[in-house]
Formats: structure tokens, C-alpha cells, sequence
């Protein structure tokens, strides 16, 4: 791959600046020489002066044409820059044998061979920026329009005082003459160029004023016979010209998109206007003519009207020929258009914003299975829909206050005695004067809400314990804060550690532990009010939501008590009675706080509950807030981390649960930070995200594991097919370098995209669904494969795999984990396989730690699976040491 920047010490200069600055330093150069040469004109020093800037705009131009990588219009315009050149030295040496430079000779060939070469140039740099065939004849024509034009003007002007020239012999009356008039073709030229020139881009600029410096100084030498006088300027416009040249050689042209609608559209009056304009050239002549008294040119005039006449026609012709296609355009994206809101789920109506119905009710009607007959005003419309009118009224209400922002509700209906669930859209586009009022999309959810309906509990419960989880508890939470802004009062949130759980767990077995944790479950229940929320948050941390009528914490306070009196009661286990304290933290907030705040200052007055000796309960203060000093320490480090070299990955296998051959691995980041030691994911990944620091800690990760893992393929093809599964965080998820980033990793390391498994969590999915909809269907058009990760623990699962096309399903290990010896597979662990296997989706359960919890997976029909009974995450030699161990194997029995 050519890099894009060079390196001085350890700043990274882009080639783009690199060139930028030569190009200046040139013109500066060049502008500091001119001023020499025109100060020194007629003198030894002044021609020398003189080659200096054409040997500069010579080399210049070369060195551009190479930095561009060999464009064929930067070759032609550098050769024409060269053929001049070499017609300057010509003429020189001319000069010098014959004392004279004013006769014809071979430097005159190469003068005009390079008017030549510029004219290809031009021409190859127009049809480039042309999209089609009637834009390039469009092109043609205006170079001839403004070219029959400007060649009446020279005529007039110079070549025809140098044709009737008898003291001139024809061949320096024929070279004379064309000079004047291939300057009128470049102007032509130049204008084509103009005309499809992009908003921002300089070459066609810079060729536009060498054209016309050559032009002035080509007129000059023509029109003064005491060129002598004038050596100095007419030397300028000729050197300036060249470099010019040369600054157009050099890839300068600014990146811009497609032209705009009005930007097209100027651009066609200014080309329109230029057209009119040439042709106001020659009755403009013959009036000068007239007034002057100078010698009568009805002749020349007469035929450049005629041809201009002509030319313009055309053009109007193409004009016509665009508009009637651009019209015929228009009506098949119309017929489209009614055919696909004939055939769409949705329906659309246009509503004046006086509630008069401006659009087809039909496809409403066709979106509630109904007749549309009768259906003529609005009323009859929502009463089709079921929707209740003051519901309807009120979100119609609200589009016309938003202003032509959008207003998005689910509504509940009846329809024909059936409950009903009906998604608007509203956007008033009154002012619009294609539409003329307010756009409503209908759709019928009612299936989607019943799927969700049904899944709900699954989905945002614990599978253990019956309670909320940490997604609906933080729905909790947060609708409860917005209450308090409607209605007063406060919301306070108690979160709740179980101290002693880890010794049960381990002592007792995790059936013990899973016994315990279902009756503390039932114990915070009946601890709390009917209306409280009660959730368990992970592992044998719990939570619960208390809603007070004041703004104190008595309440709360209160709650937090009992439920410290319940869990001091000893539960009998098949071990015996065994007695666990709980640590309790309590923050109250109001409708400014967010919920993760107040669920993060809950955890912060756990956290000093379990500091001040466990068995505690303590009360949210901002001093609490100490511990995120740790955070920004994490921070300060992480910034030197990357360069450092303090980061490693380590790989944990992936198994076939059919015959236990590893089919991949899965990549995990390691952090050995040289001042706080060795930190896991868990503490710095969240740091690393919150400061913007993932996406080079994260592109690291990518190119690193794919470079693995191509090594591994390349190394060791009998150990079969083996895929690398990295984790993307959703910051990298929300960026739009990711895909790149990826499509560079595997071209640099050879890894192909199939063997790449990108794993995506169900909450980096759910902030922005459009974005990562996007971004996923990007990364699937690499040829990768995705996993989502933590299945089932995340918002609404059914509703991400129906927006996000994944590949495989990772159920997660605290559904697995649990399952203890003699138990059946859970029946969500079930659900979950069938449900990937319906969908013809690999399945991965994670943190299988047991023989029979990998028998009952098996058996599930589950495709795959990692944990700690196959193995701990491994270094790179000691997981290439397990597949040369399955290379063997494999020969042993192949």
C-alpha cells in the first residue's frame, strides 16, 4: 500500500500538504524571478532570469504530473509546458546566429505544437468531468460558440491587419496569424472546461489564467511593432502562463461531490448566458466598425453571425431534448412511486392542517383490510383506523407545533372488535408547495407488539429469579424520574449486594447459590410496596425502585431497612441454614437526574456501604463521588497505553460441541499497565470509551488478531478452517472509520473476510438501530460474519435479530453458567438454540464450565461453545501449541 504521508522526526506529513507547500514555494519562487526578469528585461541577466522560470515550470510541471501518478491531461499539459519551452530556447539560439528573432523558424513549430498538446490537455480534462453524451456535445458546442466569437474579435483586432500584411511573406502572415487564432480556440477550450468545472477544483482555474496570459502577451506582440518596449511584460505573461501550466500539472483539485441542484442550475444560465452573450458579438463588430470608420468586415461578420446562429440553435435543441427527458423522468418516478404505495404495508396521507383530507384514503383502507368507500374526510379515517379522535387530535396537535419536526407514536386501536396496534408518523410539510399540508404514515404493529409482548418477560427479566433485569429496571427508573417533573415527588433507587454469596456459591455448590438467590428474590418482594420495582442486576447484585410522595429519603430509608430485616433471616439450603447480611446503598433523585446516574449514585453509596465493613447501609452524598478519580487515573494511563506497547491479546478457543474440534477463537484485550499492574476489560474498556480512546485501541485489536489469525491459516492448514471473533464496542459501532478500518486490517494481513467473526452486543445496538443497521450491513458487504453477543440480555432481542442481520447467536454465560449438575437445560437456553436455529443462525453458548453442562448443550442441538472447561484465554504460542495438537490429530485419523 503507498502511504499517504512522509515522516520528518515523529510528525506525520500528509503528501496532500507536502505538495500544497511545493506548489507555494514555487509560486513564490517563480513570482520573485518574474520580478527580476521585468526589471532586468533586455539584458544578459534578464534572459537569463528568463530560462530559470521556464526550466522551473518545466520541472515543475513533470514532478506534478509524477505526484499525480501519470494523469493523461497533467502529461499533456506538462508536455505542452516542455514544447514550449524548448521553442523559447529555439528562438534563442535563433536570436543569437541571426541577430534577430522576429523571422519564422523551428522554434514557431514547437511554440505551436505546444498550443497543441495544451488543446488535448483541455480537452481530456473537460471530458472527464462530463457524465454523458449530451452534457459532452453541450461542452463542444459552447467551445465553438465562444471560439467563432473570439476568433471575429482577434480577426478583427490583429489577424487581419497581419494576413493583409504585404511585407510579411505568407508563411509568416500564416504562422503570425495562427497564434491569435488558436488563442481564441484554447479560450474555447477554456470556457468547455469552465462549464463542467466542479465547485472547489483549481486546475481548471489555473489552466483558464495561462490561457489568458499567453493570449495577452500573443496580442501584444502582435499588435506593437516596438516589441522592445514591451519585452518585459509581454516575457511575464508568457512565463506566468507556463507556470501556471505547471501549478495545473500538479493534483491540487479540491474533493467535491456531485453538483447540487442550484449549483447546476447557475451553471447552466452562466453557459446559457455565454451563448447569448457570443452572440451579441458580431452585430456588436459591425457597430464599432461603424462608429471608427474602420474598413468594412460584413463579410466575417455576416458568416460568424450565421454560424453562432446555428450553433445557439442547437444548443437550444439539447436544452429541449434535457427538459423533455428530465419531464418523461419525473413521470415514471410518479407511476413508481404509485405503484409502490399501492403495494407498501404502510399507508400515506396528506392532511390540511384545517383537518381536511387533501390525499386517496385508499391506501388506509387497504392497510386495515377494510373498503375505502366512504372514506372522505378525516374523521372517517380515524374511526377506520379505531384510533380514539382525541388521541388522534391531540398527535395531530402536536405536528403542527413541531413545526415540520416529526411527531412518532404507537397508538392502541380497535378495528372490528379486535385490539390493535397503530404506528403514526406525522410531519407537517404545509409550507411545502409539492405537498401542502401534514404527512401521515400508518402502519399496523399490532404483530410486532404482540411478538414483543410475549417475549417481554423473557427478555427483561431474570431468567433465575423471576425479577426485572438491569435493561427494564433502568426503564423503570427512568420513567419514574420523568413522573416526578409531571407530578412532584422523588424516585430513590436501593441497590442491594448480598455479603458472604461468593462462600455459599463456592462452598455449597451454585445450586445452593441459585437457591439462595430465588429467595432473597421472594424476600425483597414481600419487603416492598405492590408498586415498587424489584430487579436483580447481576450475579447477587439486586436492586430496587421505591416512588416517594416527598423529596426526602424516608422512604427510601425505610424500605432499605426491611429489606436488611428479610435478608437477616436465615435460609435453610440442603447444606443447612446459612445467614447472609446485604450491603445497601440509597440514592434519591428528581426528573433533572438521569436514570444511570441515579442508578450509578446508588451503586456509589453501595460501594462505601461495602468499604465501611459490609452489612451496612449508607446514603448517596456527592462526596462519593471520589471513586471516579480512579477513572480519570485509568485514563492518564490509557493515553500512553497504545504506544507504549502495553497491550496484548490473549485468545480463548471456540469448540465444536458435535466432536470438541476448536473452530476458532475468540480475541480478548489485556492490559499491563507498568504503574497499576495488569487491568482487565472490565475496569479500563468503559474508561477507554467515555474518553474517545477506542477506536485506536480498537483498530490495534482488529489488526493485530487478523494478523494472528492469517499467520495461524497459513501456518497450520491441517487444523481445518479457524475464525478470530473480535469484540466492537459501541463507540467503534457509532463510528465511521470502523468499515475501513476492518477492510484495511484484512487487506494488510490476508486474512479473508469469512474467517472474521465481529461480535456486537444487544445495548451497543439499541442507542442509534438506524446507524447500526447501516454499519452492519456494511461490514456483512465485506464478506465478515457477526455474532451478537450476551443474547437475551440485552432491550427487546426479537426486535434487534428482525432489524439486524447477524450470523450468529452467543448465548450468554450467566444462562449457562447456573446450570448445575443433574439440572435440565433452562428453558430460555432452549428457546434461545431453537430460536437461532429457526432462524438458521449459529449458536454459541459462552462460560460452559462443566462436562454436563456441555452434554446438555449438545443435546440442545447448541453448534458451538467456550468456557473454562475446554480452556482458560490463551497466549498467542500457547494457542498455536492447540492447533498444532489438532493439525495432528487430524493427520493421526485422517
Amino acid at each position: 500500500m503507498i502511504s499517504t504521508s512522509l515522516r520528518y522526526g515523529d510528525v506525520a506529513v500528509p503528501r496532500a500538504v507536502l505538495s500544497r507547500t511545493a506548489v507555494a514555494l514555487a509560486a513564490v519562487v517563480t513570482l520573485l524571478l518574474l520580478t527580476g526578469q521585468s526589471l532586468s528585461a533586455g539584458t544578459g541577466m534578464g534572459v537569463t532570469l528568463y530560462f530559470v522560470v521556464v526550466g522551473l515550470s518545466v520541472v515543475l510541471a513533470w514532478l506534478g504530473v509524477r505526484r499525480g501518478g501519470g494523469r493523461l491531461p497533467a502529461v499533456w499539459v506538462a508536455l505542452g509546458v516542455t514544447l514550449c519551452a524548448a521553442g523559447d530556447v529555439l528562438w534563442q539560439v535563433q536570436a543569437s546566429l541571426t541577430g534577430s528573432g522576429d523571422d519564422i523558424g523551428v522554434a514557431d513549430v514547437f511554440y505551436l505544437l505546444s498550443y497543441g498538446a495544451l488543446g488535448v490537455g483541455l480537452s481530456l480534462l473537460a471530458r472527464n468531468h462530463a457524465h454523458d453524451r449530451d452534457q459532452r456535445l453541450a461542452g463542444w458546442i459552447d467551445a465553438l460558440v465562444v471560439f467563432v466569437a473570439a476568433l471575429l474579435v482577434v480577426w478583427e483586432v490583429s489577424i487581419a491587419a497581419t494576413v493583409g500584411d504585404s511585407s510579411l511573406s505568407p508563411l509568416s502572415r500564416t504562422v503570425f496569424a495562427l497564434y491569435p487564432a488558436i488563442d481564441a480556440a484554447l479560450i474555447g477550450l477554456v470556457v468547455r472546461l469552465l462549464a463542467t468545472r466542479r465547485q472547489g477544483e483549481r486546475i481548471s482555474l489555473a489552466v483558464a489564467m495561462a490561457c489568458a496570459c499567453w493570449l495577452v502577451s500573443d496580442m501584444g506582440y502582435l499588435l506593437h511593432a516596438d516589441e522592445a518596449s514591451f519585452g518585459s511584460w509581454l516575457d511575464s505573461g508568457w512565463l506566468l502562463g507556463s507556470m501556471l501550466l505547471a501549478v495545473a500539472a500538479w493534483p491540487l483539485a479540491s474533493a467535491a461531490g456531485p453538483v447540487d441542484g442550484i449549483a447546476e442550475s447557475r451553471s447552466g444560465l452562466g453557459r446559457l448566458a455565454v451563448c447569448l452573450g457570443a452572440l451579441m458579438v458580431p452585430p456588436s463588430m459591425e457597430f464599432s466598425i461603424d462608429l471608427t470608420g474602420a474598413e468594412d468586415a460584413s463579410g466575417p461578420v455576416f458568416a460568424s453571425m450565421v454560424v453562432l446562429s446555428a450553433l445557439v440553435f442547437v444548443r437550444a435543441a439539447l436544452l429541449l431534448r434535457g427538459e423533455a427527458a428530465a419531464r418523461a423522468l419525473v413521470r415514471s418516478r410518479e407511476r413508481y412511486a404509485a405503484k409502490l404505495t399501492a403495494h407498501s404495508s404502510d399507508a400515506v396521507l396528506v392532511v390540511a392542517r384545517d383537518g381536511r383530507l387533501l390525499s386517496d384514503a385508499a391506501p388506509l383502507a387497504q392497510v386495515m383490510g377494510t373498503s375505502a368507500s366512504g372514506l372522505e374526510s378525516t374523521s372517517d379515517a380515524v374511526r377506520l383506523a379505531g384510533v380514539d379522535p382525541e388521541v388522534a387530535a391531540d398527535l395531530f396537535a402536536q405536528a403542527l407545533v413541531a413545526g415540520g419536526g416529526v411527531v412518532d407514536a404507537e397508538v392502541p386501536a380497535r378495528h372490528r372488535g379486535e385490539d390493535r396496534w397503530i404506528s403514526v408518523r406525522l410531519t407537517d410539510l404545509s409550507g411545502d408547495p409539492d405537498v401542502g399540508g401534514v404527512v401521515v404514515h400508518v402502519t399496523d404493529v399490532t404483530g410486532r407488539r404482540r411478538a414483543e409482548d410475549a417475549l417481554a418477560h423473557s427478555v427483561l427479566h431474570d431468567g433465575l429469579t423471576g425479577l426485572a433485569n438491569r435493561a427494564l429496571f433502568a426503564d423503570r427508573v427512568g420513567q419514574a424520574l420523568l413522573r416526578t417533573v409531571r407530578g412532584g415527588g422523588s424516585a430513590a433507587v436501593i441497590s442491594v449486594d448480598l455479603d458472604g454469596f461468593k462462600a455459599v456459591n463456592d462452598g455449597l455448590g451454585h445450586t445452593a447459590g441459585d437457591v439462595l438467590l430465588r429467595e432473597v428474590a421472594v424476600r425483597l418482594r414481600g419487603a416492598v410496596r405492590a408498586d415498587d420495582t424489584v430487579a436483580r442486576l447481576g450475579g447477587d447484585e439486586f436492586a430496587v425502585l421505591v416512588e416517594q410522595a416527598g423529596e426526602g429519603d424516608d422512604e427510601a430509608v425505610a424500605t432499605a431497612t426491611r429489606v436488611r430485616e428479610v435478608l437477616a433471616v436465615p435460609v435453610v439450603l440442603d447444606g443447612g441454614p446459612v445467614t447472609v447480611s446485604a450491603s445497601v446503598g440509597v440514592a434519591v433523585g428528581r426528573g433533572d437526574a438521569g436514570a444511570e446516574s441515579l442508578i450509578g449514585d446508588a451503586d456509589l453509596a453501595l460501594y462505601a456501604a461495602k468499604l465501611d465493613g459490609r452489612d451496612r447501609m449508607k446514603t448517596f452524598t456527592p462526596e462519593m463521588r471520589a471513586q471516579a478519580r480512579e477513572a480519570r487515573e485509568l485514563e492518564r494511563e490509557l493515553r500512553g497505553a497504545l504506544a507504549g506497547g502495553e497491550f496484548r491479546l490473549v485468545y480463548q478457543p471456540v469448540v465444536a460441541l458435535a466432536d470438541r474440534r476448536v473452530t476458532g477463537f475468540e480475541a480478548l484485550l489485556r492490559w499491563d499497565s507498568p504503574r497499576l499492574g495488569p487491568m482487565g476489560p472490565d475496569r479500563f474498556v468503559p474508561v477507554a470509551e467515555a474518553a474517545g480512546l477506542m477506536d485506536p485501541i480498537g483498530g490495534w485489536v482488529l489488526h493485530e488478531a487478523c494478523a494472528t489469525a492469517a499467520a495461524w491459516l497459513r501456518d497450520h492448514p491441517g487444523a481445518g478452517e479457524v475464525s478470530m471473533a473480535v469484540n466492537v464496542s459501541a463507540t467503534q459501532l457509532g463510528s465511521p472509520d470502523l468499515v475501513g478500518s476492518i477492510a484495511a486490517a484484512l487487506a494488510a494481513s490476508g486474512l479473508p473476510a469469512s474467517a472474521l467473526v465481529l461480535e456486537v452486543t444487544e445495548t451497543a445496538l439499541v442507542g442509534d438501530p438506524e446507524r447500526a443497521a447501516a454499519c452492519l450491513a456494511a461490514l456483512r458487504a465485506l464478506g465478515v460474519r457477526l455474532a451478537l453477543d450476551d443474547f437475551g440480555t440485552g432491550y427487546s432481542s426479537l426486535a434487534h435479530l428482525r432489524q439486524f442481520t447477524v450470523d450468529v447467536l452467543k448465548i450468554d454465560r450467566s444462562f449457562v453458567s447456573g446450570i448445575a449438575d443433574g439440572e435440565p437445560l433452562p428453558a430460555i437456553v432452549r428457546g434461545t438454540i431453537d430460536l437461532g436455529r429457526t432462524l438458521g443462525l449459529e449458536v454459541l453458548a459462552e462460560g460452559v464450565e462443566h462436562e454436563h453442562q456441555a452434554r446438555l448443550l449438545a443435546e440442545g442441538c447448541c453448534d458451538t461453545a467456550q468456557g473454562y472447561l475446554f480452556a482458560r484465554p490463551l497466549e498467542r504460542c500457547d494457542a498455536e501449541a492447540l492447533l498444532l495438537e489438532q493439525s495432528a490429530a487430524r493427520a493421526l485419523h485422517g
